[in-house]
């Protein structure tokens, strides 16, 4: 009888035990999805700049045989471009024509897909402060053999600095959006667990060198929008 009672206790002990650890391991269970639990958002800020400067990229493009040829020809068309900006007061230090491409040229003929001589072209990168005078600048610089506007963006010089406001003030509005949140789900914010941030400026279509030229009387911008974008995630407190 004895040896029954004290399997009994046994038994009781252990279903005790075991009562406990998953009493024990569903809240820990629970903790950790307390803990866990965030509130994910995204924050936009924004800031007006007007423009003071402007930025061109300038294709300039010769077709031929002979590569020696082609290049003595885009040396000169280049060397006429730049001697055209600096009267125009554009420094030095602003005008860049680094990249070079070489590309081979094919034609379609009886007997095929045939190669027919190199294109050979260079861009030339040029910014400015003086936006009265951008609509002569680029008529003149198509005067001198310039084939294609590759972009052409109205900027601030103190761009960097806006952005670094936006950036700020997108970070508010995500705190703030996140505070609405939680006061309609009856909870608390509590700490940021991650952040990332992403911003950038759409790209501008290539323009022909006549289309460009039959749209010179494009106006100035009255302000330039820059804007940052945050994504916040924070920690609910229960």
């Amino acid at each position: 009888m004895k040896s029954f009672t004290r399997i009994k206790h046994n038994m009781m002990a252990k279903t005790l035990f075991a009562s406990a650890v998953v009493f024990f391991c569903s809240a820990v269970s629970s903790a950790h999805a307390a803990q866990d639990a965030v509130i994910n958002v995204q924050g936009v800020g924004a800031v007006e700049v007007t423009p003071n400067a402007y930025s061109v990229t300038l294709v300039v493009e010769e077709e031929g045989n002979t590569v020696s040829k082609l290049n003595t020809q885009l040396d000169s068309d280049l060397r006429s471009i730049v001697t055209f900006l600096l009267s125009e007061g554009i420094e030095e230090k602003h005008i860049q024509s680094m990249q070079v491409r070489l590309q081979p040229r094919y034609i379609n003929s009886p007997q095929g897909r045939q190669q027919e001589g190199f294109t050979l072209s260079r861009d030339i990168s040029v910014t400015s402060t003086d936006l009265e005078t951008y609509d002569k600048v680029l008529d003149g610089v198509l005067k001198r053999g310039v084939d294609r506007i590759q972009q052409f963006n109205f900027i601030s010089v103190a761009e960097g600095n806006a952005y670094q406001k936006a950036l700020i003030a997108a970070v508010k509005d995500a705190k703030q959006r996140a505070r609405l949140l939680a006061k309609e789900l009856g909870v608390e914010v509590g700490e940021v667990v991650a952040i990332s941030e992403s911003g950038g400026n759409m790209p501008i279509p290539v323009m022909r060198a006549e289309a460009f030229a039959k749209d010179m009387s494009m106006s100035l911008p009255g302000q330039e929008r820059i804007e940052a974008r945050v994504s916040v995630s924070f920690n609910i407190v229960q």
